[in-house]
């Protein structure tokens, strides 16, 4: 039975009411002091074989956010899969180029201001192959960064033109709190969800207007931008990276390749200030995949394979002229519009933390 939007926000409210009534009445003292514990706990403690028996022991020497917040699960199986070599070496780098002060070394070494911290902005540009989780492993970093660099200010989700990517991303993330609930303040109303140490994380529509005039961000994450139903995205990246410049916020710019069109594909070319990363689909095996799996995609992908997964730029292999390069297009190639607005495959469970929208 479909209910209205009120009937389903009256469930989550009663829901909480009776089992994490703190959620809904501007959050504990128990769930500030979770806070500032989970602020100096690191990423991941390196051991892919750690479970927490215990997890009211997330303070203990050893332990690590991952490990505290439950591992990522696999989206076919919904097994709890170990983070994966690839998903390890980009958290490293991420967390090293920020800089995180939590970290100890860090601590010893760190000679500026918090405020300079703050405002010194990281823009990523990661090109991936699909089914990768890479919007989980980048959800999990925002996540540990609410706790200390992101903590007080604000998370900006963009993705799809109408919006329905960024509320699910919205709705994953919250979901890595469900074993650490008192550190919530607000659950998702809406396309908000805030936490108790006043870290509001919201969901946006990819538009000019989304993020136009607001302040004190500081983190923003573009989901799948490729691939989103805009003949040109330039205005939004225009009205979002003045932000970014002005707040000194991280800015993660995720997505496979959807053609050499857009701003994606332009950063990719040039990308000036940001920091690149390419991760493709070979780098799964053995850990998300087997060789047999990845066979499988490559062989059987309506979509180009090399694009889908090898992160090329491709104009498309249907192409009457074969296959088109950059020297061919010259200056007058005509922008084409993404076709399908990518979700990473994710299936959603029904539950009270996640109830689809009308």
């Amino acid at each position: 039975m479909l209910r209205s939007r009120k009937q389903r926000q009256q469930l989550v409210d009663t829901y909480l009411e009776v089992h994490h009534p703190e959620l809904l009445h501007g959050g504990s003292n128990e769930g500030k002091e979770l806070c500032k514990q989970l602020s100096k706990l690191d990423f991941w403690c390196g051991n892919n074989t750690l479970h927490l028996k215990k997890p009211d022991t997330y303070q203990d020497e050893g332990c690590c956010l991952t490990h505290t917040v439950g591992l990522p699960r696999h989206p076919a199986t919904d097994d709890e899969m170990p983070l994966t070599p690839f998903q390890v070496d980009f958290v490293t780098k991420i967390i090293k180029i920020t800089a995180a002060p939590t970290l100890k070394k860090f601590k010893k070494n760190y000679k500026k201001t918090l405020d300079d911290y703050k405002r010194k902005e990281h823009k990523f540009h990661v090109n991936k192959g699909r089914q990768m989780g890479f919007t989980e492993i980048v959800l999990r970093l925002i996540q540990f960064f609410c706790f200390s660099r992101y903590a007080g200010r604000n998370i900006g989700i963009i993705a799809a033109t109408n919006g329905k990517l960024a509320k699910k991303d919205l709705r994953r993330f919250a979901r890595l709190f469900r074993n650490i609930p008192s550190t919530v303040k607000t659950w998702i109303k809406g396309p908000i969800m805030e936490i108790v140490n006043h870290t509001i994380i919201e969901a946006f529509p990819a538009s000019e207007e989304a993020l136009t005039g607001d302040t004190k961000y500081a983190c923003i994450f573009m989901d799948e931008s490729a691939k989103w139903k805009l003949v040109d995205d330039t205005p939004v990246f225009n009205s979002v990276l003045p932000i970014i410049r002005t707040n000194g916020s991280d800015f993660f710019l995720v997505s496979t390749p959807k053609g050499p069109v857009k701003m994606f594909h332009k950063i990719h070319k040039n990308p000036e200030d940001f920091v690149k990363f390419e991760y493709f689909i070979e780098e799964t095996i053995g850990n998300l995949y087997t060789q047999t799996q990845v066979d499988n995609m490559l062989a059987t992908s309506k979509e180009d394979p090399d694009q889908e997964y090898h992160g090329k730029f491709k104009a498309g292999r249907d192409s009457i002229f074969g296959e088109v390069t950059d020297e061919d297009r010259g200056t007058n190639w005509i922008e084409w519009d993404a076709v399908d607005e990518e979700d990473d495959g994710y299936k959603e469970p029904i539950d009270v933390w996640s109830e689809k929208d009308n």
